[in-house]
């Protein structure tokens, strides 16, 4: 049986170029078809891989919407996958650009996923496999990392776009666990160089999380994570 497809839509703001190429060669190491989505205004370019296994999509809205620049890379997935086969499963990796993921990253989450029935997967700091079934309050060590998951293609989860900078990743989460489950793996070896460093430096982020924390709470009914 052929391996499934894998692919990976990195973000960026064009300001971590050396991070960025990183990213890039991590994913590109484990075969899988990279998507970078740019916000930034002046466009970023990967002269030097001249790949046909990198695509650079732009798309320099501001303030940034996160839910809209992943949509914009899951829907270019979902035509590459499609477009002249007929493929239907495949794993698609959502990473930020400051995400490095070490060698046997898919290798890792993509079966435990699969054979669980699950729609999306992460690593976190737990002793043990953790599947979530059921929408509802997550503990924070539990919960599914936002700079770096993986989905299962063909469930063709989208990101609610009303949640322009937070909570979008912990949406993804909770539609997952209503298609039948989100996995949470144990020996975390993402190496996440910029942990809240957006958030932190700009105020109009900032004061978007609570804003998008609001409209989490109203969609769900309850806050996405406790302590």
């Amino acid at each position: 049986m052929d391996r499934i497809p894998r692919y990976a839509v990195i973000t960026t703001r064009g300001e971590r170029d050396k991070e960025l190429r990183e990213a890039v060669a991590a994913a590109h190491a484990q075969d899988a078809w990279v998507v970078v989505v740019d916000n930034s205004d002046r466009g970023v370019y990967f002269d030097d891989y001249r790949h046909p296994l990198v695509v650079v999509l732009h798309h320099p809205e501001q303030p940034p919407n996160l839910s809209r620049l992943w949509n914009i890379g899951l829907g270019r997935v979902e035509v590459a996958n499609l477009s002249g086969t007929t493929r239907t499963m495949y794993d698609v990796a959502v990473c930020n650009d400051d995400a490095i993921l070490p060698p046997d990253w898919f290798d890792r989450l993509s079966t435990p996923m699969r054979l669980g029935g699950c729609y999306a997967a992460g690593f976190g700091p737990v002793h043990e496999p953790v599947f979530h079934r059921i929408p509802g309050l997550t503990a924070l060590h539990e919960r599914m990392p936002g700079w770096a998951f993986l989905l299962r293609g063909e469930g063709r989860l989208r990101a609610d776009e009303s949640l322009r900078w937070w909570c979008g990743d912990n949406d993804l989460d909770m539609q997952a666990r209503r298609l039948g489950g989100t996995l949470i793996m144990p020996r975390d070896e993402v190496r996440h160089l910029y942990p809240d460093q957006s958030t932190n430096t700009r105020p109009e982020l900032q004061a978007r999380t609570g804003v998008d924390m609001q409209l989490f709470v109203e969609k769900w009914g309850f806050r996405p994570w406790s302590i």
